[in-house]
């Protein structure tokens, strides 16, 4: 059964999708004027401008990519990282004890701690800290890649990741997917939306999962709500209420240690914690209001407001040493952390003539607590469990006060940009923004009070040339920075990361063919990473570059298959003489995707679908620390096979890690290492009215 959540966003928009009124059926998915954007797999429903990427970002990020609802189904992305397989270029990073989703984009990462940035409908999601992604309330995904894939002003380098919500239709609809998996894996989700007159429309997400883990003692319990509204009193205005409500409770739980130099030596179902500790629980919620006006002539002015608030609380037994490689001392941790994020912003764009031009404003109002206590083990007292025999029950040592920190920030952004169709071939953009900010970090520990107040101004351009109707050149640069918050092994904050990168590329795309081929070569300062010197901190890296090339392709041929694949060569180093290694962590040189996906399903929704896929990941660096710990290269395979008996009602049987091969996800530290998941086997049930 699913945990009660407040009665108001549960039941107020599935109530009235019970009883949808008469409307007109909702516009088809028209793509924007002059996209370009590639889209993998088939978009089923209107792009809502509010929500997305604009008109210069679909047309001069040729690298970027759409990843639709049914090609993440028929991927099996039940995970963020599932789905960010399928482009190019992106790799796991730590994820912090089962809660959080962490990548790097062409080898930059985002803090060990905090995870790399990532977006939900045009919002910035994880600042300060953010849970699992859960993929029911998922329509889409976009990779904006390189410095043209700009998001309302932001952007990165490297690239951004854009998660796309359900919204409300104005066709009644409802399905239910019940699925029953490996390891005691249950999961639920409901969707149903509908008209509740002929200019309002509403719908309701509801998810639920519980797991008994494939590693020992690591249960999961999962529960999301996401009720939405959007009104249209006329073609030219539009506004779309997002609600989202998140628990996500399981052990916390660093993985396994390295033992003489193997990442995969110790057994991968053994847990390190201490099942006493019970679970660490983290909430999340999540308003957001969004509109648009369409003002005559080409100009349309887009805004919204999102507020989000969220805690992380619970207590861990960590790994902390390996001796004589099998006795693995611990710490022992609590967590209780506090985030409140508010922003907003508002956006003018049109046309003049051959120029698009976009100016807009935002800004946004954070207020984030970290309350550590912790205890480090000592020969007197280690705390320790065995790696290959583990017992429960130790005696958990008092916990001493660590880190309390209060930060609040306050940001103010303008930016401008222009797109300007120079002749019927060549398209240039540019673009500038200023960001006003102060931020302050309290120790509540010892009364000091850090302070940080900076105008940095930033500028991208770029350019596309269409060599024919088929293919295109390009060109694009840029700079960023981003805040980084904690602080580091002194009780001082950090310096903002600065960025600085370009790339260049040719794409082409024929009837049921799109391929893309990118260079590019980045620069960032100020990035944080754990401390060389005591991996319990951070400590920013003095420098960090990042070139390579990228390969993306899709091909349908017709009618039946489509087949997905991506290749990466990266070559990121870190330039910084205090840290052991110039290794990146997590990031490898070569990785590769291929997913073929075939569909025989007749004009009444009946008929098999196929689908099977294999992951390559080349050798990442495991460690900074001078240990030279190496995760070794793994592919793994997936497959699927679903039938539908009509278009109501279909079953699906999918495999992830198909031949069950053993290798280590990701790692912080040579005593943080989290494994793959073991092969697992799911069966599920859809039905649709």
């Amino acid at each position: 059964m699913l945990d009660r959540f407040p009665a108001a966003a549960l039941l107020s928009p599935l109530l009235l999708c019970a009883f949808p009124a008469s409307a007109e059926p909702d516009d088809a998915a028209e793509p924007k004027e002059g996209q370009e954007i590639v889209i993998l797999g088939t978009r089923q429903s209107q792009v809502d401008p509010t929500l997305s990427s604009g008109g210069a970002t679909e047309t001069m990020s040729q690298s970027s990519r759409s990843l639709e609802r049914d090609l993440l189904t028929a991927a099996g992305a039940y995970r963020l990282s599932d789905a960010l397989e399928l482009v190019s270029g992106v790799s796991n990073q730590n994820n912090r004890g089962g809660f959080l989703d962490n990548f790097a984009i062409r080898g930059f990462l985002g803090t060990p701690d905090g995870g790399a940035e990532y977006y939900v409908d045009g919002f910035l999601a994880n600042r300060g800290m953010g849970p699992p992604r859960d993929p029911a309330t998922v329509e889409r995904i976009e990779l904006l890649k390189g410095p043209a894939g700009a998001l309302f002003g932001d952007i990165d380098p490297a690239g951004r990741v854009n998660i796309v919500s359900k919204t409300p239709a104005f066709v009644p609809a409802a399905s239910a997917i019940f699925t029953y998996g490996s390891y005691g894996n249950r999961r639920i989700e409901l969707d149903a939306t509908g008209p509740i007159s002929s200019t309002l429309a509403a719908r309701i997400v509801v998810a639920g999962e519980n797991s008994d883990g494939w590693r020992d003692f690591v249960t999961l319990k999962r529960r999301v709500v996401a009720p939405s509204l959007t009104w249209r009193p006329s073609d030219a205005v539009r506004l779309t209420y997002i609600g989202e409500i998140t628990h996500f409770d399981a052990p916390f739980d660093r993985g396994v240690p390295a033992v003489a130099g193997d990442a995969n030596a110790a057994p991968r179902s053994n847990f390190y914690g201490e099942p006493g500790d019970g679970v660490t629980r983290f909430r999340n919620e999540r308003h957001q209001l969004t509109g648009l006006a369409e003002l005559g002539g080409g100009w349309v002015l887009n805004g919204g407001v999102a507020w989000r608030t969220g805690s992380l609380k619970g207590f861990s037994s960590d790994q902390s040493r390996l001796v004589d490689n099998h006795t693995l001392w611990r710490q022992r941790r609590s967590r209780d952390f506090l985030v409140d994020d508010l922003s907003a912003r508002l956006e003018l764009s049109g046309r003049i003539g051959s120029h698009r031009p976009t100016i807009g404003i935002k800004g946004y109002l954070l207020d984030y607590a970290e309350r550590w206590m912790r205890r480090n083990p000592t020969a007197a007292m280690p705390y320790a469990i065995d790696v290959f025999e583990p017992v429960y029950g130790g005696t958990p040592p008092v916990l001493l006060p660590f880190t309390n920190n209060r930060e609040k920030r306050w940001s103010g952004t303008i930016y401008a940009q222009d797109m300007w169709e120079a002749t019927d071939r060549l398209t240039l953009v540019g673009g500038v923004r200023l960001d006003a900010y102060r931020q302050r970090i309290r120790n509540n520990r010892t009364g000091e009070t850090g302070r940080a107040v900076d105008e940095p101004v930033n500028f991208r351009l770029g350019a596309r040339y269409r060599l024919s109707d088929a293919l295109a050149v390009h060109a694009n640069w840029g700079e960023s920075y981003v805040l980084n918050s904690g602080t580091d092994r002194s009780g001082e904050g950090f310096a903002p990361e600065r960025g600085k990168g370009y790339e260049l590329g040719i794409a082409g795309t024929w009837p049921g063919i799109d391929v893309a081929l990118t260079w590019f070569d980045i620069r960032k300062q100020g990035i944080l990473t754990n401390d060389p010197v005591d991996p319990n901190f951070l400590a920013p890296v003095g420098s960090l570059k990042s070139r390579g090339i990228e390969v993306d392709a899709s091909v349908k041929l017709a009618p039946h298959w489509q087949i997905v694949g991506n290749y990466a060569w990266t070559d990121a180093r870190a330039d910084d003489s205090s840290f052991a290694t110039d290794s990146v962590l997590n990031v490898p040189e070569h990785a590769g995707t291929l997913f073929v996906l075939g569909r025989f399903v007749d004009d009444g929704g009946r008929g098999l679908s196929v689908s099977a896929g294999v992951n390559y990941v080349g050798d990442r660096a495991g460690a900074i620390d001078g240990s030279g710990l190496v995760l070794p290269a793994y592919a793994k395979a997936k497959a699927a096979v679903e039938y539908a008996f009509s278009s109501q009602f279909s079953l699906r049987a999918e495999a992830d890690n198909l031949f069950d091969r053993h290798y280590a996800q990701s790692s912080y530290s040579p005593v943080w290492i989290f494994p793959g998941q073991p092969r697992m086997i799911r069966v599920s049930a859809r039905l649709s009215l």
